[in-house]
């Protein structure tokens, strides 16, 4: 009922013209990306990180990642490690990570799996991580390696075995490890064979995630990507393309990045997990005197207000309300997490 409510008559609401910017302070979840860093070692079809981001590529310090997280300690609840690059990348990636860690905050980090080392492995699992995402998609050489341009398959799948296996040796519970499989029509034929692949594995669950078609591109570019990449089977998409008509399956709902917010490396505070280029940016935690400082100001609530009205183009192209991702479970997460 509650739900119901919220769509047919709070939207509705929140997406009048003349509401004052500071209507639309919503506070904060508790839950923020940080990005390590946005450069990357792949060149993956769809990513737009090689292909259409214009940022300067480079590294957060340890320095002003831990003068963040101090900041921040009392309000941080979740961080998600990563954005628009490879998080392994910064070498400082997994000092990072103990640190929040032992500050109480729940860390996710998703990786291509490509540059993990023994030497790194151990650190992962020293550095208390709580959920590790990585990706393969494909359950062959082949079609993996098709997508994800630059990376090994046989050494990702001997990566995420090692790993599986070694927090089982060390009888850990953490990370909690996710397999994540993008579908797209050149690979769906493959969902069985990764579901058996993810149990030999010893992942605790595996990720069918749907693919998006970018809020970087117009309309026309959007249908060409839709014919060439979009799977077959419905279930596993964001959208519907029929003919040269491409659907949204998205509902119509208030973002849920309306309470959460992204830090890129250099401090920079973006609305929105789509935003590669840094285009929604209202501060800078270093510059503009804290995230809270940031959180509060009249900009962030401006731009929040022009968000949800669907006054900016990345909005109007946005599919994040769609169904992003099936997961198959292997092993329960646990109850206190």
């Amino acid at each position: 009922m509650l739900k119901k409510f919220f769509k047919k008559v709070v939207t509705p609401i929140l997406r009048l013209p003349f509401l004052p910017a500071r209507f639309f302070y919503f506070g904060f979840n508790g839950r923020v990306a940080i990005e390590p860093t946005n450069a990357c070692n792949l060149k993956c079809r769809l990513c737009p990180t090689w292909q259409h981001m214009k940022r300067e590529r480079g590294m957060m310090s340890l320095a002003n990642f831990k003068k963040i997280i101090d900041e921040n300690e009392d309000i941080f609840k979740r961080l998600n490690m990563i954005f628009a690059g490879e998080p392994l990348l910064n070498q400082d990636i997994w000092p990072m990570v103990k640190y929040a860690e032992n500050k109480g905050i729940e860390v996710l980090l998703s990786s291509n799996t490509t540059l993990f080392s023994d030497k790194n492995i151990e650190e992962l699992f020293a550095s208390g991580l709580s959920l590790l995402i990585v990706c393969l998609d494909g359950a062959t050489k082949e079609v993996h390696e098709q997508y994800r341009q630059g990376s090994d398959f046989d050494r990702v799948k001997d990566n995420i075995a090692k790993i599986c296996r070694m927090k089982k040796e060390k009888g850990l519970k953490k990370p909690y490890i996710i397999l994540q499989f993008l579908v797209m029509k050149q690979n769906e034929h493959q969902i069985d064979q990764i579901i058996n692949l993810a149990k030999q594995l010893g992942v605790d669950a595996l990720s069918l995630k749907t693919i998006s078609l970018g809020s970087f591109v117009d309309l026309d570019e959007k249908i060409k990507l839709a014919k060439e990449n979009l799977p077959q089977k419905t279930q596993y998409s964001r959208f519907e393309l029929k003919g040269d008509i491409l659907q949204d399956k998205s509902k119509p709902k208030i973002c849920s990045w309306m309470r959460q917010s992204l830090i890129l490396y250099n401090g920079d505070v973006s609305l929105c997990c789509y935003d590669d280029d840094g285009a929604l940016v209202v501060g800078n935690v270093f510059a503009n005197g804290g995230f809270k400082k940031v959180l509060k100001s009249e900009k962030y609530r401006q731009y929040r207000k022009m968000a949800i009205q669907k006054k900016f183009k990345i909005c109007q192209r946005c599919n994040h309300s769609a169904e992003t991702a099936r997961t198959i479970i292997f092993n329960p997460l646990l109850e206190n997490k």
